[in-house]
Formats: structure tokens, sequence, C-alpha cells
């Protein structure tokens, strides 16, 4: 018996909160229209509607419920609105609003979603898909300030909603709120390149997909689709990345897009004259210069490697001369100086492997060729050395270019100097 008792009690109890929430969203709608009576003067009663509808919405007895959404819904809307002024102020002046309630836009959003789940006349479908279209121009504007404030995850999320919304507006029967199909496009874009910036691929690449269907005319809808597939389908991001190039010939970040793909896949050959094209375009670009020396460089060892003697010195011409130009650009570029210290380092470190082999040959004529190639090996060293001195001033805790000076000098028997740099190892942490 006190079994039941207890029970019929939980169950009074919970009738009576039900009935309280049910009340609650009452109140609420009539609070927010009490707002909209007189805004600047009840402004208050927006804040009391908002109160209500937040305790009452999460109860279950008026969860599934067209009235509880629509509320919901209109609330935020009314909050957005009211925020959406102090953005339009603050904009004008060249500031960015500290928005208090960020998510406004998207809850209105989702709760309006709602409403339409659960509207079981055409009325209420129409009151929220109206309701809707109100919400999507909040979403625009708290999409821009999160995008502003570098918040990508948030401006996604709300640019994709107003898509969503629209797409549900326009099979309601009411007017899409893009003016034409050109701007529900860029509507889509900004939403794709707030994904790929986000790193979000997968929210991306079906926007990506569809403008690329529709040639729309951005290069950056290749990149990101690149970005998508290189990870996964190597020949798809390739294809991409040449149709890219096929329809945007002269954009440089694709071209550059295609270059880091080349490098990353060691095709050196091919990078030459697609480095030689970034250089017309941007002639003023050291990293250029010095990525198309390296690229010489590497051929240069390969071909050395090989037995190509002549071959590897047509190729460490060409990786001097573009180094030499980058070091004309921007003589503070570490990448540069390291490099080209680097060239003249190793060209003495064959000279040396040659030298080596006649160390035992004691003929007047072994004896003159070693010293000869010797006193070329200096001059190598000689070279590489100012560079790898600049490298070190740009930055000192290189390890590399600490090695290296260390070895310069202990080759030129300046061990106090060479030592002095061994001593700067192993304050590093060892060479």
């Amino acid at each position: 018996m006190k079994t039941i008792i207890a029970f019929l009690s939980v169950f009074v109890a919970a009738n009576a909160f039900s009935q309280e929430a049910a009340k609650m969203v009452k109140k609420a709608d009539s609070k927010l229209a009490s707002y909209y009576i007189d805004p600047t003067g009840n402004v208050d009663r927006l804040w009391e509607a908002k109160t209500l509808i937040d305790q009452a919405s999460p109860d279950e007895s008026v969860a599934n419920q067209f009235r509880t959404w629509s509320v919901v819904g209109r609330v935020y809307n009314a909050i957005c609105a009211l925020e959406g002024d102090s953005m339009l102020i603050a904009q004008q002046f060249g500031k960015r609003y500290p928005v208090k309630y960020p998510d406004a836009a998207i809850i209105a959003f989702e709760a309006l979603l709602k409403a339409k789940q659960f509207s079981t006349k055409s009325h209420e479908t129409k009151e929220a898909l109206n309701a809707m279209a109100e919400a999507s121009k909040s979403l625009n504007n708290y999409g821009l300030n999160a995008y502003e404030g570098g918040d990508f995850a948030s401006a996604y999320k709300q640019f994709a909603a107003v898509v969503t919304a629209d797409e549900m507006i326009t099979a309601g029967g009411i007017k899409s709120v893009f003016p034409n199909e050109e701007d529900r496009q860029k509507q889509k874009y900004l939403a794709a390149a707030c994904a790929v910036n986000a790193k979000m691929p997968d929210e991306a690449a079906p926007y990506l997909e569809e403008l690329r269907a529709a040639k729309y005319n951005e290069p950056f809808v290749y990149e990101g689709l690149y970005q998508y597939y290189v990870l996964t389908d190597s020949a798809k991001s390739e294809g991409l990345l040449n149709e890219g190039r096929e329809r945007f010939p002269n954009e440089t970040s694709l071209l550059f897009t295609e270059i880091n793909h080349f490098l990353k896949q060691g095709k050196l050959n091919v990078l030459v004259d697609k480095l030689k094209l970034a250089i017309e375009r941007e002639p003023n670009n050291v990293s250029v210069y010095t990525t198309l020396g390296n690229v010489y460089d590497n051929l240069c060892q390969s071909a050395w490697d090989a037995g190509q003697m002549e071959f590897g010195y047509e190729h460490y011409a060409n990786a001097e001369k573009y180094y030499l130009q980058a070091v004309a650009i921007n003589e503070k570029d570490f990448n540069t100086q390291y490099s080209l210290g680097a060239l003249y380092y190793n060209r003495a470190a064959l000279i040396s492997k040659e030298a080596n082999k006649l160390s035992s040959n004691y003929t007047k004529e072994g004896t003159k060729k070693y010293n000869d190639l010797k006193a070329e090996m200096a001059i190598y060293f000689d070279k590489a050395l100012p560079y790898f001195e600049k490298a070190e001033s740009l930055e000192p805790k290189d390890k590399n270019t600490l090695i290296a000076l260390k070895e310069i000098y202990a080759k030129k028997s300046e061990f106090d100097k060479s030592n002095a740099y061994k001593a700067k190892l192993e304050a590093l942490g060892g060479e």
C-alpha cells in the first residue's frame, strides 16, 4: 500500500511539473509578444521569455510539441536580431562585436527544424519555415563573426545551416533566401572554405564536388579537393590538380600546390619547369629560387652518386645560380644561406674523396694531383664558410650549421674555433 501511495505521489508531482512546463511555454510566448510591441522599452520581457523557454523546453511533456520549438526559435531569432544590430554598429567603426550568445542562430535554426517536424497543420509548417528564413540572415551574420574571429568550425556550421535551411524553405514553397543561383553557390563555397580551414575535409568535400560540377570560378575548389583526396587517392588528387591548373593556368596558389605535390613524390625533373614558371609569376619570392636551387642540388647529388660527373656539374652550376639569386633577394633567409653553404661543402667533400684515393700515391705526378685537389677542396670550404656563418647568425641553435662550421674549421686546422663549435653542440645536447 505504501508503495502504491509513493508511486502516486511521484506521478502527481511529475504531472504537476509537466503542467507547469506547458504553462511556462505559454508564458514565454506571451512575454515574447509583449517584447515585440515595444522592443526598446520591453527588452526585459525578451530575457524573461528566454529564461522560461530554456527551463521548459527540455521537459518530455512539451518536447514533442510544435509550439515549444516555435517559441524557442522565435525567442532566439529575437536575440539574434538584437545582437545583429550591435554587430553592424561595431562593423561601421571597424571593430568586432564581442557576441554574448554565439550559438543563438544555431539554436534558433535547430529549434525550428523541430518545430517543422512536430507541426500538424499547414499554417504551423509555414510559420516554422518563415521563422527559419529569418534565422538564415542571423546564421550568416554569426558565421561571418566567427570567421573573422578565426573560429572556422563554428563559421562552417552556421554557413552550412543556411544552405540546409534554404533547401527546406524552397521545398515548402517559400521564396529562397538567395536572390539567385550564384549567391547559393557562394554560400556553399563559404561553408566549404571554412570546413577546409577547420580541418574538416569530410564536411567540405560534398560542397566542393558540387561546385566543381557547376564549374564554380574559384581555384580553391581544386585545392580543397586535392587536400581531401591526397591522403586516400593519389591518382585522383593529381588528376584534380591537373584539372585545376588547366582551368586556372595563371593561379599561383595552384602552381605551388602542384610544386609541393611533386616535391613530396620526389619527381625532381618534373619540378624544374614548374619552378621556373613560378619564378616568372613571383620574381621576388625567395623561397621559389631556393626550392629550385634545392631541386638542382638534389639532381646534382644523384648524378654524382651514379658516376655521371658531367651531368652533376651542370646541375651544380644551376643550383649555385638560383641560390645566389635567392641571396640577392633576401640575404636574411636562413634556408638560402644554409643551402648555399651546403652546396659548396658537398663539393669540397666530393673533392676530398678524390684526394683520398691518391693519399698513398707517392709518385711525383700522384703527389702533385693530390696537392692540387687539397687546394681545390680548401677553396670550396672557404666558399662555404661565410654562408654557414651567416646561417648561424640567423638561427644560432641549428645543429647542422654548427656541425658544418666545426668540420670546416677542423679542416682548416683552426682547432680553437672548431672546439668552440663543438662546445656549442654539446650545450645543445650533442652533435
